[in-house]
């Protein structure tokens, strides 16, 4: 299923409620957690129900767990867990639909990623107001696929991917880069934002046919671009097609971009910059990517908290959770010592009349689960009615996994979302 801009905002109507609240729950920084030097241990206890393999040797195994968190100052629970385990040599590959727009991930992974062993929703969600159009449901953060920054700005961002040598990656993700025009006179323009739902300050904005382009019947966009002060249209070779401003086509300032163009999109208080360049001119236009560790990204997803890292589960310590004690369906993504890729799932337990998950564990609770099931690494992904597993068979059959002990006699919902890792088998 598909969602056209439309329709994806009356399913937010629907579904947004349970998304904001797994948006919120990443707005805390590492920096900002006082007893991030004493990790949340919380007693677990697991018990495998049952095991199954699929595609190229995984193997998902379900469990019943239990966790003391109230030991902690949170709350004991117990409930379904799925633990995924990716073949030796599988990798995560970002699957995604434009920037504005929302696909479930079952039709994602099987028409951009048919021979895949398995797929995950990936980043949260969040709502901005773009000129005329409100709450417009899009991925919170960066996204890169296949060694191309496809979103993201100047400031640093949670990531989790992996390096162009294909090694696991958890980290910041930042961009960098320059617009130079081809004249002597000109000069060069920082890049600092890529794709993003607002014009960040100080330099050019770059948007590709990543973003919706999707019209309505009215001619106007259905996911509005930002607008900038001034805009210059590139071909696909970087020649200046076209000059918006205030002065000239003014109507045509935040148009979607067109197949075979960019838009640079300039803000207020780099504009100056732009004058005296004329229409024909060839624009050098430099885009990279910044991390924490220096490696360069081939994949990278948005991501939340840090649950488990260098084998410690709730590494931030408890007070950085305790935002999200509540029992809630969850998607956690990392690896084991091996360094081999795993997804976490808490399956929840029920769907209320409106088609919202609920039950499972909190944060906490599920990040020692999952340490204690192997995962020395693993971040937080969207949860809620997000969460999603599905799974390839050898004959190449598609199967969603991640209803396992949820009363369905309501819905079985599948939220449409705007990416999210799918695992491809190694050589």
């Amino acid at each position: 299923m598909h969602l056209t801009p439309p329709v994806a905002v009356r399913t937010a109507a629907l579904l947004g409620a349970s998304a904001l609240t797994a948006t919120l729950v990443v707005a805390i920084a590492p920096a900002d957690i006082a007893d991030a030097a004493r990790p949340c241990r919380v007693s677990t206890t697991t018990k495998l129900d049952s095991a199954q393999r699929f595609a190229s040797g995984g193997i998902l195994r379900r469990y019943t767990a239990t966790a003391d968190g109230k030991a902690k100052g949170g709350y004991n629970q117990s409930g379904k867990v799925i633990m995924t385990s990716y073949p030796a040599g599988a990798y995560p590959s970002l699957i995604n639909d434009k920037v504005g727009e929302r696909q479930v991930i079952g039709d994602m992974v099987k028409s951009q990623q048919p021979q895949a062993v398995g797929a995950i929703n990936g980043d949260f969600f969040i709502f901005p107001d773009i000129r005329y159009a409100t709450s417009i449901e899009m991925a919170r953060g960066p996204m890169v696929r296949d060694g191309r920054v496809l979103r993201g700005t100047s400031k640093r961002q949670r990531v989790v991917g992996i390096d162009s040598n294909h090694q696991p990656f958890g980290g910041m993700l930042a961009v960098r880069g320059s617009v130079q025009p081809q004249l002597a006179t000109a000069q060069s323009i920082p890049v600092v934002g890529v794709n993003w739902h607002n014009i960040v300050g100080g330099g050019a904005n770059l948007y590709t046919s990543t973003w919706s382009s999707a019209l309505r019947a009215d001619g106007k966009a259905y996911v509005p671009r930002p607008a900038g002060a001034v805009e210059w249209v590139l071909s696909k070779r970087g020649k200046l097609l076209s000059i918006r401003s205030s002065t000239q086509n003014k109507g045509k300032l935040g148009d979607p971009v067109k197949s075979g163009t960019r838009v640079l999109a300039f803000s207020d208080n780099s504009a100056l910059a732009t004058l005296g360049v004329p229409t024909g001119t060839k624009i050098k236009v430099s885009v990279k990517q910044n991390t924490n560790t220096g490696a360069k990204l081939f994949t990278a997803v948005g991501r939340g908290v840090p649950l488990v890292e260098g084998g410690v589960p709730g590494v931030l310590g408890c007070k950085a959770y305790d935002h999200s004690k509540a029992a809630r369906p969850r998607t956690f993504v990392g690896w084991n010592s091996k360094g081999y890729w795993r997804s976490f799932t808490v399956p929840g337990s029920t769907f209320d009349g409106v088609g919202l998950r609920t039950g499972g564990f909190g944060l906490a609770n599920a990040a020692n689960i999952a340490k204690k099931l192997g995962m020395v690494n693993a971040y937080e992904l969207d949860g809620g009615g997000s969460t999603t597993l599905y799974t390839r068979s050898n004959a190449g059959k598609w199967s969603r996994r991640d209803l396992y002990g949820v009363n369905t006699s309501v819905c079985a919902c599948e939220r449409p979302m705007t990416n999210g890792l799918a695992f491809l088998a190694g050589p």
